[in-house]
């Protein structure tokens, strides 16, 4: 499973580079039209079917995580159970320490096969868990500008509206797929931005002194930049 999910995701990584560097190629006019779309519909059909095993194995994953949370709750409530019956005197302490063995080993089981499967959907949820969350937003800013040059071509008549259309469809969608990556740190960067401008408003209307707001200034902007640190 561990070599099948890193097959999966380092997949998933390298189509996306290596559509991102043919976009870059293409539309500073160093491939052709035909050998382009060959390879960008090549990329993209092999970077579908990547996603769609990931989605997959999210989707399985989470159920079975499901079902192992619930057979760690029941060997938790059969061991407070087992040692309310020895309190009461129903339990021998022979009886008890077997019992309490056998379920503190399923638990041990339990409690480790949660953690590996919680482990490998953040794996899969992620992806690109080896580069920087800078570098994912770096990336995302490279596209619009490869559309937007692709889109010259077009007008110029070097390229069809065929290849221009596809180009768009496959940005749109890897964009998509990125900013989902960095969903969570893009809004937390808002809000810290949106505190940083009420900080600024604060100290024009003279709340604040001069010391409190660039401490706080400060703090605030370390809080950003550790966010995509």
């Amino acid at each position: 499973m561990k070599d099948e999910i890193g097959s999966i995701v380092s997949g998933i990584t390298v189509l996306i580079d290596r559509k991102v560097v043919l976009l870059n190629l293409f539309q500073s006019e160093q491939v052709s039209e035909r050998v382009f779309g060959k390879l960008l519909n090549d990329y993209g059909g092999k970077l579908k079917d990547l996603l769609r095993s990931r989605n997959g194995k999210i989707a399985d994953l989470r159920g079975r995580l499901g079902e192992e949370e619930r057979r760690l709750s029941d060997v938790a409530m059969k061991l407070e159970e087992l040692e309310v019956r020895r309190r009461v005197g129903e339990v021998d302490a022979n009886v008890y320490a077997q019992e309490t063995d056998r379920l503190k080993a399923e638990e041990r089981e339990f409690t480790e096969s949660v953690k590996t499967m919680k482990t490998n959907i953040e794996r899969l949820a992620r992806v690109f868990t080896e580069r920087k969350p800078s570098e994912i937003r770096d990336l995302e800013t490279k596209l619009p500008p490869y559309e937007t040059a692709i889109a010259n071509l077009a007008e110029k008549g070097k390229i069809s509206v065929e290849t221009l259309n596809a180009v768009r469809q496959d940005i749109k969608e890897t964009l998509e797929f990125l900013n989902l990556l960095i969903l969570d740190r893009k809004e937390k960067e808002k809000e810290l931005r949106d505190q940083l401008e009420t900080l600024q408003t604060r100290y024009k209307l003279s709340e604040l002194s001069i010391e409190d707001y660039e401490r706080r200034r400060r703090e605030l902007q370390t809080e950003i930049d550790r966010i995509w640190g």
